[in-house]
């Protein structure tokens, strides 16, 4: 049996088909939004330090940011179900870039 509109390959380096395409948008978009996010850890001596914050502050950042994870988590399954994978991610990376452009705004 014959499996019409199916990858039964991997071809890295063929962007022909729509299955390859979709794995490289994949894959960039989610090392983009990995240095987006995390990228910040490596300067929180210069934005703490900016910024005025207090180990305290700093602290209850890493707390929020973790536990926000946990709830985008569960939010973004049902949201996978509901409205699809594409849309879903398209619209967590819309939404998510938000605050990561915040960041170079912040001064206080």
């Amino acid at each position: 049996m014959e499996i019409h509109n199916k990858a039964n390959r991997i071809r890295l380096l063929n962007f022909s088909t729509p299955q390859m395409r979709a794995f490289h948008f994949s894959w960039f978009a989610f090392h983009i939004c990995f240095f987006g996010w995390f990228g910040i850890a490596p300067l929180m001596a210069v934005v703490r330090d900016d910024l005025g914050l207090t180990k305290t502050q700093i602290g209850n950042t890493i707390i929020a940011s973790v536990a926000i994870t946990i709830l985008v988590r569960l939010v973004i399954g049902v949201l996978c179900d509901k409205i699809g994978p594409r849309r879903a991610y398209t619209w967590l990376l819309c939404l998510g870039s938000l605050p990561v452009m915040g960041i170079g705004l912040a001064d206080s």
